[in-house]
């Protein structure tokens, strides 16, 4: 298992430059709050997956936007390869 969570700049990058990460939802009364209802949830959430994988022994993985998504993959990946059958090379 692995465990992968934004960091607080990453998260603070994607509200900058992601539309969608805006939006809230249709019928709230205080759109602004509600937005920040959410991002204190994100926070609250991510907080206690890393305390709890930490606490267990569980490697956690902080996503930053300094990689892809195919490096971080190969971290994954890399992760579980002793777990995993050898990959067959093509043609053989």
């Amino acid at each position: 298992m692995v465990v992968m969570v934004p960091t607080e700049a990453f998260r603070e990058r994607q509200l900058r430059e992601l539309p969608r990460t805006t939006g809230v939802g249709h019928g709230v009364s205080d759109p602004d709050r509600a937005q920040r209802n959410r991002l204190g949830r994100d926070r609250l959430v991510a907080d206690d997956a890393v305390r709890s994988a930490r606490r267990l022994g569980v490697r956690v993985i902080e996503v930053d936007g300094t990689r892809d998504a195919e490096a971080v993959a190969d971290i994954v990946a890399d992760h579980f390869r002793p777990y995993l059958p050898p990959l067959e090379e093509p043609g053989r």
